[in-house]
């Protein structure tokens, strides 16, 4: 892979999507064999999609190993160490897809808009630590010809490079992703796994609406994260994914627009309304401010004050 590396630790590298070489761009695709995986363990800053079309492989991610085969198709979240190994001698192709959740999602990524993506894209891949669920999904007969067919499509697109190319991306990778969820939830029929899925959604969905409700309070990424029953470091990816901001950005946004609102309607004191929106101090509420808004709140007061 053509991305540049900075150390994470001294065992593992991160691959930037905004290093890719290719301008910058947003989505990264190649078509690779045995001869050029990345065999030492690394992380990204994307999501990762991997289909294998040829051949076999081990992937190692969670700490367990993982047989893969002709069909499987496997997702892996940003910022999760994994690897990939094959055997001397072996024949193999895959495709690799990556992209930033901000490119196909927008900003504000919900569980609305992502719907049944979010359990195969978003969920599964870290239940490998928490049940025998496994971490991919293998396609047959129709849905393997359906999908072959996009990831071609896909690369033909990104190797061409036609007018509106990103945006004929997009499309693919969204009714890819799309059409792999409907391709899981079919495959998901146990009640067991079908009720650890929903149990997670709704714990997300219920952290963020507790944030919403509660920004102006004492609110924590601990208590976010214990309001979901999720572990603080699995909480803090998938709300990063979920909205296209960290839990502090998040929350900062929040503060910033309820102070925005009583600049503009009320005759408050700017100290006061630092205290009121939810910050706890007033040199922080007025650099993150002017950080988000470009002037500072008494600036905005006077020009918009009504």
């Amino acid at each position: 892979m053509t991305l540049q590396t900075g150390p994470v630790s001294s065992e593992m590298s991160v691959c930037r999507m905004d290093n890719n070489g290719n301008g910058g761009l947003p989505i990264f695709i190649r078509k690779y064999h045995e001869d050029s995986m990345t065999r030492v363990r690394h992380t990204h800053d994307s999501i990762q999609v991997n289909y294998i079309l040829r051949g076999s492989l081990q992937h190692h991610i969670n700490n367990t190993t993982h047989d893969l085969v002709k069909g499987d198709i496997f997702i892996i979240p940003p910022f999760v160490p994994h690897c990939l190994s094959a055997k001397p001698g072996s024949t193999l192709e895959v495709i690799e897809l990556e992209f930033t959740p901000e490119f196909i999602f927008g900003k504000h990524v919900t569980l609305e808009k992502i719907d049944t993506i979010f359990d195969f894209a978003y969920i599964e891949p870290f239940l490998v630590s928490e049940c025998e669920v496994r971490p991919r999904l293998n396609l047959s007969g129709k849905a393997q010809a359906e999908v072959e067919m996009l990831f071609e499509r896909l690369l033909s697109e990104y190797e061409r490079r036609d007018s509106s190319f990103l945006l004929a991306m997009k499309a693919l990778i969204l009714w890819l992703l799309v059409y792999v969820g409907r391709c899981f939830n079919e495959d998901v029929q146990d009640v067991e796994s079908r009720q650890l899925f929903d149990r997670h959604r709704t714990a997300i969905s219920s952290a963020i609406d507790y944030i919403n409700q509660n920004f102006t309070d004492d609110v924590s990424i601990e208590k976010a994260s214990h309001v979901a029953m999720l572990s603080q470091s699995y909480f803090s990816y998938l709300f990063k994914s979920m909205t296209g901001k960290t839990f502090v950005e998040y929350l900062n946004e929040l503060r910033i627009h309820e102070a925005m609102r009583l600049l503009k309607n009320t005759n408050k004191r700017v100290v006061d309304i630092c205290f009121e929106s939810g910050f706890k101090n007033v040199n922080h509420f007025n650099r993150t401010f002017k950080s988000h808004a470009g002037i500072s709140p008494m600036q905005y007061r006077n020009a918009n004050h009504t």
